[in-house]
């Protein structure tokens, strides 16, 4: 614990602190958060799904073009909605945008069923992505500011396996209705509304960040929030780093401040792992069947690309438990390679039996699933306060770029020059991801916000203090 988190703990630790359950109010703003992760995975499958089917590029008239810049639509509204959106939050704070961004989404998703050609599709795709890119850069924030250290991993990997969740749930959706009633393509695009309607009701009545409040040095506010959420604004609550919340110091937002010499190497970090993990998957993913035709599985390939789904998802849940264990580095670095190799094997293309080319591309998909959860714990523990969201927002919109590159340009490299140029390609960027992270992956299970947050020391890796002995903070 730093001298200033000690002081902080005596001053506002002692008599009157209140018994509430911390554990209840962390797992209801995990959910209320964890929705929009959820919503985000169902509106990429959902798009996804009704594409794969034929009744809607037959009824509106979809043509190859169209369907790239609609597949990329949402995406590239994520990019913008996590650069811009991302810095107002760090200004305004995290609970106004945390509402404003969902209900815009809702209003979006209802009017897909009333869509009548290929550019109202990629319109509202637009707005759909800029609300799910503010959605990104603002709930893990939220999250990671009130988790605890011991379980930060935990609590924020909760997010991107529901993610996964909102991606199986809406392709099964998708696989249902194109199988039995390929016309109700609308209701596959407009389905994201009910979890959203769900996820604004969880969201109603939740307090804005404390740490956020101490960052603007609102002291008042923030033990005020302390109090309501866990009862207590000392340091002998287990579910809360509230010594370390009182640490916070007063400090402006300032955009540049992730250009300046001490964050640089850490938001070039953030950007280049996230865009390796997602440029790759969500371009196969998008066009999984036609990925898993290529390879040889012919009629089959709509029921596996749905296996490949739940695949990727029993990934993530094991990056869930892994990740408060063996921390951070380790998971990302070694599936990285993983499915680097994984891909460059599926490149071999026919020279591999169909079950050795499938079942290395299913090996993709779970090495990709372990350290998907990473996107939302990396980016929230490495930048300060301040411009944490700023930081995870400029994350999540490089990474959307290059997604939207990966899903454009797929299914044109698959019709000219085939699976195995795409697969090595793809291969190479996962090899990228790896070699990145080997170089640069900081640790940062076990230790304070506070801490992870501060400047570090200028040198090729990211080097974060040492944790806290056991039974401090």
């Amino acid at each position: 614990m730093t001298s200033q988190a000690a002081r902080t703990a005596e001053e506002f630790s002692g008599p009157g602190a209140g018994t509430r359950d911390p554990r209840r109010f962390l797992w209801r703003l995990t959910a209320a958060t964890g929705g929009g992760m959820f919503i985000d995975g169902f509106v990429f499958a959902s798009v996804a799904s009704a594409l794969a089917g034929s009744a809607m590029s037959r009824e509106i008239g979809v043509t190859l073009t169209w369907a790239t810049l609609i597949s990329s639509s949402t995406l590239v509204g994520t990019f913008f909605g996590g650069l811009f959106l991302g810095y107002l939050t760090d200004r305004v704070g995290r609970r106004p945008m945390f509402t404003i961004d969902l209900s815009v989404f809702l209003a979006s998703a209802v009017l897909m069923l009333f869509v009548t050609a290929p550019w109202q599709v990629m319109v509202l795709g637009l707005v759909m992505g800029l609300a799910v890119g503010a959605d990104y850069s603002i709930g893990s924030p939220l999250l990671a500011e009130f988790a605890p250290r011991a379980r930060r991993g935990n609590y924020l990997g909760v997010l991107e396996i529901l993610w996964n969740v909102g991606y199986v749930v809406a392709y099964l959706i998708g696989y249902l209705i194109n199988s039995h009633w390929p016309s109700a393509w609308n209701i596959t695009l407009a389905a994201s509304a009910v979890p959203a309607v769900i996820c604004l009701m969880l969201r109603h009545g939740l307090p804005e960040s404390p740490r956020w409040l101490m960052s603007k040095g609102r002291r008042e506010e923030a033990l005020e929030v302390l109090t309501q959420s866990f009862g207590a604004t000392g340091t002998r609550t287990p579910d809360a780093d509230t010594a370390d919340i009182h640490a916070e110091r007063a400090e402006d937002t300032r955009y540049s401040m992730l250009f300046s010499p001490d964050y640089l190497l850490r938001t070039v970090f953030v950007c280049t792992f996230w865009i390796c993990i997602v440029l790759p998957y969500f371009a196969l993913t998008f066009f999984q069947p036609t990925v898993l035709t290529a390879i040889g599985m012919g009629r089959s390939a709509l029921a596996g690309a749905l296996l490949g789904t739940i695949i990727a998802l029993a990934g993530a849940v094991t990056g869930w438990f892994l990740v408060d264990r063996v921390g951070r580095r380790k998971i990302l670095i070694w599936p990285m390679f993983g499915c680097a190799l994984a891909l460059f094997l599926v490149a071999l293309g026919h020279r591999l039996p169909l079950w050795a080319g499938t079942a290395c591309f299913f090996g993709y998909l779970f090495s990709y699933g372990i350290m998907s959860i990473l996107p939302g714990v990396y980016p929230e523990e490495v930048f300060p306060t301040a411009i944490r969201t700023s930081g995870v927002g400029l994350a999540s919109a490089a990474s959307r770029i290059g997604a939207a590159i990966g899903t454009f340009l797929l299914p044109l490299g698959l019709e000219h020059l085939g699976l195995g140029w795409c697969m090595a390609g793809m291969g190479v960027v996962s090899l990228i991801g790896g070699v990145t992270a080997l170089a640069w992956a900081p640790e940062t299970n076990g230790r304070l916000l506070t801490d992870t947050g501060h400047r570090t020391q200028r040198g090729r890796r990211l080097v974060a203090p040492a944790p806290a002995p056991a039974g401090q903070g």
